[in-house]
């Protein structure tokens, strides 16, 4: 199939470009859009692959990314050489053997799972470029390759034991890897490796090194060791094989002991690691460790599991002792977007912290002293980049649902925006700060790439060039409502909680809708592609919305961007404060005149599910209807990462009990579809089964829908799948709802 790359000069616009596909295509007659699940959940995808893995070379003068170009799942290494005065034109690199994807498999169980392994297998894992500039070194099938752009690939490490993180060091003279829980280090000699050698002796079951990074020099090593042999093992039952098989799970719930992490330093010859002495308990978690620009201090971001107490530490390489340079402890903190860099020369050290108003960058010297703030404000940083010209910041001014690069100096000042189009920028910048590979994605646009010159005199659209061109010709016929952006205040504190409200488009004003409040989460209240990105619910919604649903999803307490006050409103609560804000997003509907108050339902997933059985169990009435998907309804199962808001059982055995759904059951008096997947190990499927006996004793309206081979992401797996539980789902809301595409009155 032709590539839809986009060889193309400076970018024209999103809608233009798909605009000329479209046109292309214009001598053909075109089927009617297809506004159904199994269209928008089947192969080739229709909005594309999304590229990943953006890598620069050393000198910023060539990107490589995986991408698919044909909208299928497997990827291969693609560049894009930035010359001025030139168009930018992307080449593929690998053109990788891919398991074939038969259109309608045979029927036979065997042949169905070789089919359904083929659409899961993703290509190349990751991409690395040689110092040189010339050449890359990519993972694939657990064996690692060489390649340079326009020849052949040859393959440098063979299994057995799949490669991990293959990363060259600084000279470009030796290759580290993670294979079977050790690092292993390899020469490089032209375009062959040595025989590699294993430098760490840590791996027996459940220990082993879980991330690495190169010294400037090369001559050592920083690791982190990961022991999981505390965690208590669980059984989860597989009933597939021909007999049932109980996989053994290390699984902790709040409370229980966890996995420990230490960081050491190794030699690249190998040796008894040096292990660093940063106090604190065995589980406190690193979050970033980074060598100085001329490697002799090791910068170190860590803290409590509970995230109360964050250190910053600077370790001389040297000698192995440690300075503490920052610490904050707040007891009522629940979240940790944290980042911590380098200074280009050195001598000092950005962090994040949301000390202020909310997440911003500071700087302290890395002698010491007291932070100041780079940046502030009335909005939120999500990320930046050190560069030798100053920060590049992704940032929310103006905007709560956007997401915008901005230029900052090295000292701080006004924020200089680079980014224009309303929309979700991530970038990953060159080495050199000239330029950036941004993943774009809007309301109405999926994810693509585009290379934007970040010292543009003017930022706008004139100085992007596209890369890809992701979406399928047919997508351009099709239409996307853009949601509305709203507020509300929450009945329970006055809080202002912000919305995401999407309306059919057959919809009309002084007629009152049904309407689906979902999915349930944090952070989908978004001005990307899908709101929640993180689960493809694109499909679902339009569907949705084409059935004559209005969708409304709201970031709930613990949500970014929206300050450090509103996001602490979840501490101890959860299935609380939020259930409140759901409630007082239904009133502000029927108060606009857009809701049917006796068509309403919700949904949502993991913590979603929980808010969505708490809603039904504790407000009956507001919701006819509501779908809760691998529903956290017991709390006392949870996930030890959940003791960042509600603390162990042990301490707080009234709040765990209070946050339980499972324990306010009873009170259900409308319908209610639980919908689990067997292998979930996040939420435990056995949580639901207990629900549903105890509902069924009440006499409560209730169903479950099992999927038998799905993890806690039971709609990101094969696509069969999600076709299977979303077509379900729409089935149990057209039931409840019956929306029947038009309006109730």
């Amino acid at each position: 199939m032709t590539s839809q790359l986009l060889r193309r000069g400076a970018y024209r616009g999103v809608g233009a470009a798909l605009l000329l596909v479209a046109a292309a295509h214009i001598g053909n007659a075109q089927p009617k859009p297809d506004y159904s699940i199994n269209r928008f959940y089947t192969l080739p995808s229709l909005i594309g692959t999304e590229p990943r893995g953006m890598t620069w070379s050393p000198n910023g003068g060539t990107l490589a990314f995986l991408w698919n170009d044909e909208g299928m799942p497997f990827l291969d290494v693609f560049v894009a050489r930035v010359v001025p005065g030139q168009s930018l034109r992307p080449e593929r690199v690998t053109r990788l053997p891919r398991p074939p994807i038969p259109a309608t498999p045979d029927s036979s169980w065997d042949a169905q799972r070789t089919a359904i392994g083929a659409e899961l297998d993703e290509g190349v894992r990751s991409i690395s470029w040689h110092p040189d500039g010339r050449r890359l070194l990519y993972a694939f099938q657990g064996g690692l390759w060489f390649v340079t752009p326009g020849e052949t690939p040859v393959r440098l490490v063979t299994p057995p034991g799949a490669v991990q993180r293959p990363t060259f060091d600084p000279t470009g003279a030796r290759v580290a890897f993670v294979r079977d829980g050790d690092l292993w280090v390899a020469a490089l000699r032209g375009d062959t490796l040595s025989a590699p050698q294993r430098i760490t002796t840590l791996a027996r079951s459940g220990v082993g090194v879980e991330d690495f990074a190169w010294a400037p020099d090369g001559q050592t090593l920083a690791i982190v060791e990961t022991d999981r042999t505390p965690i208590r093992t669980r059984l989860i039952p597989d009933y597939l094989p021909d007999e049932v098989v109980a996989t053994p799970v290390r699984r902790a719930l709040p409370g229980e002991p966890s996995e420990h992490r230490r960081l050491g330093l190794v030699a690249h010859t190998g040796g008894t690691p040096r292990w660093l002495d940063l106090g604190g308990e065995p589980t406190d978690i690193v979050f970033t460790y980074a060598y100085s620009p001329r490697g002799e201090s090791l910068l170190i971001d860590k803290s409590d599991v509970f995230v109360k107490d964050r250190r910053l530490f600077v370790a001389n390489v040297a000698t192995g002792t440690t300075r503490l340079l920052v610490r904050e402890q707040e007891a009522d903190n629940v979240s940790a977007e944290w980042r911590a860099a380098w200074s280009p020369d050195g001598k000092s050290v950005y962090f994040t912290s949301d000390r202020a108003q909310d997440y911003h960058v500071w700087q302290v010297d890395a002698a010491g002293g007291a932070p100041r703030a780079i940046t502030s404000g009335g909005w939120a940083v999500f990320g930046f980049t050190v560069t030798p010209r100053g920060l590049m910041v992704v940032a929310n001014e103006g905007r709560a649902e956007e997401r915008h690069v901005y230029r900052v100096p090295l000292r701080g000042g006004a924020p200089v925006r680079v980014s224009v189009r309303p929309g979700t920028h991530t970038p990953v910048v060159s080495p050199n700060g000239q330029l950036a590979a941004v993943l774009f994605s809007s309301d109405t646009v999926p994810p693509d790439l585009f290379v934007t010159d970040l010292a543009a005199k003017n930022p706008g659209t004139a100085s992007e060039q596209r890369v890809t061109l992701s979406p399928r010709p047919e997508f351009a016929a099709y239409q996307w409502p853009a949601p509305k952006y709203v507020t509300f205040t929450s009945r329970k504190d006055g809080a202002t909680v912000h919305g995401r409200l999407l309306l059919p488009p057959n919809y009309t004003p002084g007629r009152r809708w049904p309407v689906v409040v979902g999915s349930i989460y944090s952070n989908t209240v978004r001005n990307q592609w899908g709101g929640r990105n993180s689960h493809p619910l694109w499909g679902f919604d339009r569907v949705l919305l084409e059935k004559g649903y209005v969708v409304f999803a709201l970031d709930v307490a613990g949500s970014s961007g929206h300050g450090t006050a509103f996001r602490r409103r979840i501490r101890l609560d959860y299935g609380g404060i939020d259930v409140e804000d759901i409630h007082s997003g239904v009133e502000w509907l029927i108060a606009q005149g857009i809701a049917d108050e006796k068509r309403v339902g919700i949904w949502g997933s993991s913590y979603g599910g929980l808010l969505t059985s708490m809603s039904l169990f504790t407000k009956p009435g507001v919701f006819r209807a509501g779908i809760a998907a691998a529903p956290a309804t017991n709390v006392f199962h949870a996930l030890t990462g959940e003791q960042r808001v509600m603390d162990t059982p042990q301490q707080r055995p009234s709040e765990f009990a209070r946050a339980s759904s499972s324990t306010k059951a009873a009170g259900l008096k409308d319908a209610l579809m639980l919908v689990h997947g067997m292998r979930d190990v996040v939420v435990l499927y056995r949580d639901s089964v207990w629900l549903l006996q105890y509902l069924m004793q009440l006499g409560r309206d209730v169903e479950l829908l099992t999927l038998p081979d799905a993890p806690h992401g039971w709609d990101l797996g094969p696509r069969y799948q999600t076709r299977y539980a979303f077509e379900r789902m729409l089935d149990f809301f057209d039931r409840r709802l019956a929306a029947n595409g038009g309006a109730a009155r």
